[in-house]
């Protein structure tokens, strides 16, 4: 019967608008991780505040820098640009009609005395005519002793006055120095022995028209100067962590003030460059682990569970990198810890990418310092290596101990590629760093199982420690139905062979088959594996009500198992390892007892679901593999292949494998490894003759 479309529309809007849905939730999740972890890198927790410094004032405490710092000293700086404008001398124009002007003045005066010097005009009236022809450059005074000049004298103060300017405008006359170029023009007049009526006129008609050749350019010199003011670099100060900034009793200058200010000791302030700086970095470093994720951690990029307990482990430790760091613990950093948890709780190749990433934050939280990023990024990667394939919790405490000498070795290491090269230095870097590596180990053991208790992560230590046969349920379980026991270990040896073929997890394939029948706890003896040569109570009881019995072990069993606080991947096997699977036994008895009456198929099937995981599915055939099994009589490995195929064939075409991962090359192979560990297990042996008995004489001894 084909389904609605209308029906399967809406399930596909369903399905997208889920999708939708979560993709903007991861989206929103990412940004918090985002803005956790700049706001992590960026805010100073413990700052080392200090009060009453004052600059010109004496200290009365030494600061330390708590990180590497740069500041730029402004009064430095303002000072060094101002000598670099001081250097810069102003800048002239030279006036090329400067000269020409000054002369063509000087004969338009001695001109003008000349036309007026016999005039009948009053004095008064002659120097009025004299300043409209020649202007105002000679004062009254100098222009009524020119007129009492000879015109030979006249003749002689012009060209002597000419011959002054021309010698000072060979030389540069600008406004700065102009009265002392006037200075030089009136001693040269006055050197002459001639008349000194005449010496004077020179002086003031002479010192009247010099005017400067060279002109200020006010503009071009501001101009000049600002270059030379912008080409003077910052002046810089740093200070490297630890270096002393102000020290006790010391007087306070203002580049110590910023300082302080900067790091945030004198009060909280947040540097927008730095944090702008920091905010892209982290930026980078999310969008390269957030791709990493999508295109090779698919599982847990869909999984918001997931992700969450991702985010914990790495927001974790860049938060306890940072507290560390603050107290100048840096080999205390948790990287190999963030390494160890994603191992255990994931996988090694998402824990290699958690080690970089949480390596690259407490670098940039300590001052980039490469020596601890190599330290931390080289512990992690062995630390995965050491807990890559361990099993009990006890390991993690060696693992510990093996990374604790790979970080001391690396910290002796750093020591002799530092400057300060000492044996006091080396026992101490040594010290920390098997402190560090002890520390990691001992947080990995506390931090594991409350995130395998919160989130539900199963690691492979748990269900080791759920294989062991004193768990109460499977104690229980081999004691109420020791047949079904034996057969769960059975199946859990078949399923757990397969898994390593197929890809699935073996540990987990092999304990879910352990648990996989706890539910016949309730009933055991309802079960022919528990009935010993034993009544059937089957035998007397309503096929319908047989299969209830039957089918119901799978929701005792899921019952059970969340009572226990088992881990879900376990439920789901319990779940699913019989699928919607039809108990064919009591269908078909049903269908022979009534005759008459019509039987419903689905009244004999599972109501569970079918295998969703590969580690389920093996389960399933391998149960029905191993209870078919001990139906052979005379089990040979031809006959033992067959029934392999065929049971594997039935739960194929039945739909029971459609949600699996399996494909038919999988099914090739579990029929290959079922038939190696049944033929393994049912070989044929020789048959030895047995023992003859000894025969009683009548004397009641034995006869030899």
């Amino acid at each position: 019967m084909t389904e609605n479309p209308g029906l399967e529309k809406i399930r596909e809007l369903k399905v997208a608008a889920a999708w939708r849905d979560w993709h903007w939730r991861r989206w929103l999740f990412a940004a918090c991780v985002f803005i956790a972890l700049t706001l992590v890198l960026v805010v100073d927790f413990f700052p080392d505040r200090v009060t009453g410094l004052q600059p010109g004032k004496p200290s009365q405490k030494t600061v330390k820098a708590p990180r590497d710092i740069q500041v730029i000293d402004d009064e430095a700086t303002a000072q060094q640009r101002a000598e670099a404008k001081k250097t810069i001398g102003k800048v002239y124009n030279r006036d090329l009609g400067a000269e020409a002007r000054s002369i063509e003045g000087v004969h338009r005066v001695f001109s003008a005395a000349g036309k007026l010097k016999e005039s009948q005009l009053t004095p008064d009236d002659r120097y009025k005519i004299a300043v409209q022809e020649a202007g105002d450059s000679i004062a009254r005074v100098g222009f009524d002793k020119m007129t009492a000049l000879t015109y030979d004298q006249l003749a002689e103060a012009e060209g002597r006055v000419a011959a002054i300017l021309q010698r000072l405008y060979s030389e540069q006359v600008t406004s700065d120095d102009l009265a002392i170029k006037r200075e030089k023009l009136v001693k040269a007049a006055y050197e002459s022995a001639g008349d000194p009526v005449v010496n004077q006129v020179v002086a003031e008609v002479g010192s009247a028209h010099l005017a400067s050749n060279y002109l200020f350019d006010k503009a071009k010199t501001e101009q000049l100067r600002e270059d030379a003011a912008a080409d003077v670099k910052p002046v810089v100060i740093g200070k490297q962590k630890g270096e002393e900034i102000v020290g006790e009793g010391k007087i306070v200058t203002n580049a110590q003030i910023k300082l302080l200010r900067e790091v945030g000791l004198l009060g909280r302030r947040v540097d927008t460059t730095r944090a702008t700086g920091y905010g892209l970095i982290s930026f980078a470093i999310i969008a390269a682990f957030a791709l990493y994720l999508h295109n090779f951690q698919r599982k847990i990029y869909d999984n918001g569970r997931l992700l969450l307990v991702l985010a914990i482990i790495i927001v974790g430790t860049v938060l306890i990198a940072k507290i560390v760091t603050s107290f100048s613990m840096l080999y205390l950093v948790p990287v190999v810890a963030a390494g160890m948890l994603t191992t255990l709780l994931f996988n090694v190749e998402l824990a290699i990418g958690a080690v970089i990433v949480t390596a690259l934050y407490s670098g940039l939280i300590a001052g980039q310092d490469f020596r601890f990023l190599l330290i931390w990024l080289l512990g992690g990667l062995f630390a995965i290596y050491t807990v890559a394939h361990i099993k009990h919790r006890t390991d993690l405490a060696r693992g510990g101990f093996l990374v604790s000498l790979v970080i001391g070795g690396l910290a002796i290491a750093m020591t002799f590629i530092s400057t300060s090269l000492s044996l006091e230095e080396m026992a101490s870097n040594l010290g920390w760093g098997l402190a560090g590596g002890m520390v990691a180990s001992i947080l990995t053991i506390g931090v594991l199982p409350f995130l395998e208790k919160v989130f539900g992560i199963t690691t492979d230590i748990r269900l080791v420690e759920l294989s062991y046969a004193n768990q109460p349920i499977l104690r229980e379980l081999m004691i109420k139905a020791p047949g079904t026991y034996n057969h769960s270990v059975m199946t859990g040896n078949l399923a757990e062979s397969a898994a390593e073929l197929v890809g699935a997890n073996p540990l987990l394939a092999r304990v879910g088959a352990y648990y996989h029948d706890i539910g016949k706890i309730k009933r055991p003896l309802f079960f022919v594996e528990n009935q010993i040569g034993g009544e059937n109570p089957h035998d007397h009881t309503n096929p319908n009500l047989s299969c209830l019995i039957i089918t119901s072990h799978v929701k005792e069993g899921v019952e059970i198992a969340e009572s226990e606080g088992l881990p879900k991947e376990i439920i789901d096997v319990i779940k699913e390892h019989h699928g919607t699977s039809i108990v064919s036994y009591f269908y078909h008895r049903a269908k022979e007892n009534l005759v008459k009456e019509e039987v419903c198929e689905s009244d004999f099937r599972y109501s569970g679901f079918r295998p969703r995981s590969r580690e389920a599915a093996l389960v399933m055939l391998a149960d029905s593999v191993e209870a078919a099994a001990r139906t052979i009589a005379k089990p040979t490995p031809n006959r033992l292949e067959q029934l392999i195929k065929r049971v594997i064939q039935q739960k194929l075409d039945d739909g029971q494998l459609s949600e699996s991962d399996l494909t038919l090359k999988d099914l090739d192979r579990i029929i290959t490894s079922f038939t190696q560990i049944l033929i393994s297990i049912y070989h044929t042996r020789i048959e030895y003759p047995l023992p003859a008995l000894p025969i009683r004489s009548a004397n009641g001894n034995f006869a030899k």
